[in-house]
């Protein structure tokens, strides 16, 4: 087990096309939180959530930080978190991925590279909330949130930070374990019944 990496998990969206707070529906008996952080802690010691909402996730018993900028989205929460993290290397997952694998997780947290950020690429598309992101990307965030404020064309959005920061891109569908649904989203309340059909 890894405790030179901190694992995130990003909980931090309205959840405004599924109604509720998807991150608390169930697969199983369990919720799709718990299935996350359990895949994240087979490979991971240290898992923390971002998210704003702390009430409804004190069951974990995990860390939970809070945006430090508000509204700004995804990249907010993992500003947030990094900020708080006490490892150079942090591996980053959003909540609305319930079919991911602690084999994957692990098979990325092993790659090599200097670049400040590590992803999967899936049929040419970049999976940006799911990877290794360096906390120095904390300058680079600031940078952009402060030009968000000034031009409009800058959103201050995650694809922002990685047009700012070298990327690596790992291609993974030649691994073993890999699947076609391990990057399904789930945003919708059809989505959310798809997965359930994928689910074991």
């Amino acid at each position: 087990m890894k405790n030179d990496i901190t694992g995130i998990i990003l909980c931090g969206g309205k959840s405004s096309r599924m109604k509720t707070n998807k991150a608390l529906l169930k697969l199983g008996n369990k919720t799709i939180i718990e299935i996350i952080l359990d895949e994240m802690k087979k490979v991971l010691s240290d898992v923390v959530l971002s998210a704003n909402e702390c009430d409804d996730f004190a069951f974990l018993n995990i860390p939970i930080v809070k945006d430090i900028r508000l509204n700004r989205g995804p990249l907010s929460g993992i500003y947030s978190a990094l900020k708080n993290s006490e490892s150079s290397k942090n591996f980053v997952v959003t909540c609305d991925l319930p079919l991911i694998d602690s084999r994957l997780i692990e098979y990325i947290s092993k790659v090599e590279s200097d670049k400040k950020i590590i992803i999967p690429t899936i049929n040419g598309i970049p999976q940006r909330l799911f990877g290794i992101y360096n906390k120095s990307v904390i300058e680079k965030i600031d940078v952009i949130f402060n030009l968000s404020e000034i031009y409009k064309s800058i959103k201050g959005s995650v694809y922002d930070l990685h047009q700012r920061v070298e990327v690596e891109s790992i291609i993974i569908d030649h691994l073993q374990f890999y699947n076609d649904n391990m990057f399904l989203n789930m945003n919708t309340p059809d989505d959310y019944e798809k997965i359930k059909k994928y689910f074991n």
